[in-house]
Formats: C-alpha cells, structure tokens, sequence
C-alpha cells in the first residue's frame, strides 16, 4: 500500500518554522510575533500595504527573511515583560532603506548594512521604502562573555560592503537562499553546529563594532526626519536645520563626508515614491498631481519634466507601465 505524497503547501510547512503574507498590515503583528517578539505596526503609504515572513531554525538561531511595504515596527515598554526570552536580533538590510532606534541611538540603514538590537528593550524600526531584510536572531544568553559588548552597541550601522565583515554579509545571504530547506523538528548535530558557527561569526565580526559618534548619529537622525517630511512641501535646508537647532552650516558640515546636496536628495526621494504611487493600480483613480502633492511636490506642472530628466519617463508613461522598481538605495549625491 503506497503513502499519499505530501502536498507542496504540505512539504512547505513542515519546512519552515514559520511563513505568512498578509495583505493588510493589521496583520503583519500576527505574523512577527511568533518569530521575534510581540510589536505594533503602523503602516506609512496608501494603497496596497503587503508584508511576508519566512523563518526557520538552526539550534537556538532562528534565520528569518522578511520582506513588505513601508511600515513603523514598534516593540515598547507596554510589550515587553520581564519573564520574556531576550534575544539579539542581527539584520542585514537586502533592499530599501530602514531606521533603527533603541538606547537613544538612531542609524540610517541602506542596502548591505548590518544592525544590531535586542528584544528585551524599546526599540523602532521604520521602513521607509518596499524592503527586504535578513533576521539573525540569537538567545543573548548564546553570546557568553560577548552579551555586554554587543547588546550595548545597538542601532549602529555597519556596512558590509568591503573589509571582513564582508563575510556576515555573505553568510546572511547564503543563509536566506536555504530558509526553505531548514526542516522543522530536525535535531541533527549538523544544525548544531551551524548555529554555533552563526554566533561564533557574528561575535567575531561585530564585537568590535566602534560605538557610533554623535555627528554619525545626528546624520542618520537628519536624513531619518527628512523621510519622515517628505510630504511637507516646507522641507527644506533650512527648515532642517531649524528642526535639529542647529545653523544650515553646520547642518552642511554633518553631511559633508557624503560630498552631497541635502536639497538634491529631498528631490528623488520625493520624485521615487511620486513613481512607485504612480505605478500602484490601486491608486489609479488619483490624480499625478495629486500623487505629487501627496509627496510635497505642489508644482504639478513641471512633474512628467522633471521625472524624465530623472528617471527617463513621463508620469504617463509610468502609470502605464504598472511597475515601478527603485534599483535599491542610493546614497547622497553631489550636484556639483
């Protein structure tokens, strides 16, 4: 008598430890809490809002790729109880850019940085753009005589685009391509092993992590609050540098290792999301002129203008398309 073959829905969920879409982000929570910890979720555009986990484990490490739209993930102090398990979540950002804050800290993410935070504090993260991202989460008590150092140094950006810690990078990357291939309930000592090369590599790589200085950190804070206004056709330089109490010389000079225009940068952040809504069906029956006063942009009449120049397309043109893909972060550029 032949065995019935499991499904590929069947296969999958034994597979993974976890996996969910949610179409709406009042569900997102639902889908991250068994896998990190409880959180709120506050969603940041219109139109379709979409989110996805895919987690499994080896040992104690837990190996998650999350991916959605433009959201506020909160884990307060209303969350969090002292019986709790604490973890340490390590997060290689794949695409889109991301702020973390936790411990008074706050560091701009781009595509192949690192973050560091724990559980079993306050923390936010905000994705600003459509993101994918890799979650390392490890027991903070697998990190031996390392818990201090690397639960102390969190929100701080660490690039892995050269250098050793190139290597992390990489294996997040290879990580994420075998989560499907984690079986669930596997206890073999290969997994085991895995597990303690995750942390021994992520304390080799991290522990020295310099703790982040206060112009980095104002950077990231500056950039931070400028997504946040992207709406406000009153974001400017100056209204910046008011923001922050600071002089727009300075404010130039806390951007200045980026050799770029801040006014610039406000422009094609602003023009990217003017083309991902214009792209998004189910925002078809808004105006372009809408969608760029939507995005601070009240000048509609230069807009298919200045989205050629940008982009090479009309905003016609994109609407027609369906589709719009950013390409990944970029960074602060020079106009000059």
């Amino acid at each position: 008598m032949s065995s019935r073959r499991p499904s590929p829905s069947e296969r999958a969920a034994r597979h993974l430890v976890a996996a969910g879409e949610a179409g709406d982000s009042a569900r997102f929570p639902t889908l991250v809490a068994p896998t990190f910890a409880p959180v709120r979720v506050r969603p940041l555009v219109d139109g379709t809002s979409r989110s996805s986990v895919r987690s499994a484990a080896a040992g104690d490490v837990l190996v998650s790729l999350v991916a959605g739209s433009p959201c506020v993930v909160t884990r307060d102090a209303g969350l969090i109880h002292p019986t709790d398990p604490a973890f340490l979540s390590v997060t290689l950002q794949r695409t889109g850019r991301a702020t973390v804050a936790q411990d008074g800290r706050h560091c701009l993410l781009g595509a192949g940085d690192l973050v560091n935070y724990v559980t079993s504090r306050p923390y936010e993260v905000t994705f600003w753009e459509p993101y994918e991202a890799v979650v390392v989460t490890v027991p903070l008590t697998a990190l031996g005589a390392h818990v201090d150092t690397l639960a102390g140094r969190t929100a701080i950006a660490v690039g892995t685009d050269c250098g050793p810690r190139d290597v992390v990078g990489a294996l997040f990357e290879g990580l994420a391509a075998k989560v499907d291939g984690c079986t669930l309930g596997d206890t073999s000592r290969s997994k085991e092993y895995l597990a303690d090369a995750i942390v021994s590599l992520v304390i080799a790589e991290l522990v020295d992590v310099a703790p982040q200085g206060a112009g980095d950190d104002l950077a990231d804070r500056v950039l931070a609050h400028c997504l946040a206004h992207l709406s406000d056709p009153g974001l400017t330089v100056e209204s910046v540098a008011r923001a922050f109490g600071i002089s727009v010389r300075y404010l130039h000079k806390v951007l200045a290792p980026t050799g770029s225009s801040l006014s610039a940068w406000i422009r094609r952040q602003r023009l990217e999301r003017i083309c991902r809504d214009l792209a998004d069906e189910s925002l078809h029956a808004r105006t372009a002129a809408a969608i760029a006063s939507r995005w601070g942009m009240t000048d509609g009449g230069h807009l298919s203008r200045a989205l050629k120049a940008e982009f090479g397309m009309t905003a016609s043109q994109i609407r027609r398309s369906h589709h719009w893909e950013r390409g990944g972060p970029r960074r602060l550029r020079s106009t000059g």
